[in-house]
C-alpha cells in the first residue's frame, strides 16, 4: 500500500482545487528529492478542510487580510483533523500521522525547515494554479487591491532562495494578469 497515492487519489475525488495541492507536491520534490512520506502526504492534503463545507464556519475574517494568524490556524488546524482521519481509516503509521499532522498544522507559517519549504512549495504552486481563479473572482467577491493584496503574501511569504527563484515568474505574471483587470 502506498499511502501517499492513496492520499493522492483521495484528495483528487474531493477536491475541486486538487491541481493546487498535487503541483505543491510536485514542487516539494523539486527542491527535496529526498522528502519523506510525511512531507508528501503534508503537501498533497495541506489545504483538504476546503473540500469540506459541513461545519466550516471560519473565523469572521476580512478577504485581502491574508496574513490573519487566527484564520490560518484555524485553516491549518483543520485540514490536519481531516488528514488524520483519513490516514487513521487507512492504518497508517501512528508517528506518520503525528508528523503528517504537524506539518500541514504549519503549513502557513512554517517553523522548521520542513515545514518553511511546506510553506514555500504552497506558495510557488498558488502563483502557478491559483491566479486566475482569484483574478475572475473580481468585482464579485475580491477587490483588485485585495487579489494583489493576496499576491504579494504568497510571494513574500516564500524564505527558500530557490523557492522564491522559482515563483518570481509566476508572481511576476500574476501581477501582468491582474494588471489587464
Amino acid at each position: 500500500m502506498d499511502i501517499v497515492k492513496d492520499t493522492e487519489r483521495w484528495v483528487k475525488s474531493i477536491y475541486f482545487n486538487a491541481d493546487h495541492l498535487i503541483r505543491t507536491k510536485y514542487w516539494l520534490k523539486k527542491l527535496n528529492p529526498k522528502a519523506d512520506s510525511a512531507s508528501l502526504i503534508a503537501a498533497v492534503s495541506h489545504d483538504i478542510e476546503r473540500a469540506f463545507d459541513e461545519g466550516r464556519k471560519p473565523p469572521s475574517k476580512e478577504m485581502g487580510d491574508w496574513d490573519d494568524p487566527v484564520f490560518n490556524q484555524w485553516h491549518s488546524r483543520r485540514s490536519a483533523e481531516f488528514v488524520e482521519d483519513f490516514l487513521k481509516k487507512k492504518n497508517a503509521d501512528p508517528e506518520l500521522i503525528k508528523k503528517v499532522s504537524r506539518l500541514i498544522s504549519h503549513h502557513e507559517e512554517g517553523g522548521w525547515k520542513e515545514a518553511d519549504l511546506l510553506r514555500d512549495t504552497d506558495s510557488i504552486s498558488f502563483l502557478e494554479i491559483n491566479v486566475q481563479f482569484f483574478i475572475s473572482r473580481i468585482p464579485d467577491n475580491l477587490s483588485k487591491k485585495g487579489v494583489k493584496e493576496k499576491f504579494d503574501y504568497m510571494f513574500r511569504r516564500i524564505g527558500n532562495k530557490k523557492a522564491r527563484e522559482i515563483a518570481r515568474s509566476f508572481y511576476k505574471k500574476a501581477i501582468r494578469d491582474l494588471e489587464l483587470v
